[in-house]
């Protein structure tokens, strides 16, 4: 899987979430994940197991339930971190609890191929 990098700035008006990611179901599970900040923030990295391309129980995306991360590293932070799933959820999202700065995820899942 190549990087997928996402980003959010400013919650000056509420929390935000950065775009979701989507994890390959066939790849071996470890994702490697850096949070770069810019200002003044607090950040959790989330992970969702529900699917709302589900051909047997979708979940709108509105809908979907966002768990913190298990690694406390980057959960409810304010500096740039870097962390890992030990295995890879179907979805995660940075979600800015809260400042006037930025953060940019990079999620990168192992593969077993060529990216």
């Amino acid at each position: 899987m190549r990087p997928i990098t996402v980003s959010v700035s400013d919650d000056s008006s509420g929390a935000k979430a950065t775009d979701i990611v989507r994890f390959d179901d066939w790849a071996p599970g470890t994702v490697s994940i850096q949070v770069t900040v810019t200002g003044t923030v607090n950040y959790t990295v989330q992970t969702s197991m529900d699917d709302p391309n589900s051909p047997t129980n979708p979940v709108a995306v509105g809908s979907m339930t966002w768990v913190p991360s298990t690694d406390t590293t980057v959960v409810g932070q304010s500096a740039t971190k870097s962390s890992t799933f030990a295995a890879a959820p179907l979805f995660a999202r940075v979600l800015l609890n809260s400042g006037n700065g930025s953060i940019t995820a990079t999620f990168l899942q192992n593969s077993n191929g060529p990216i």
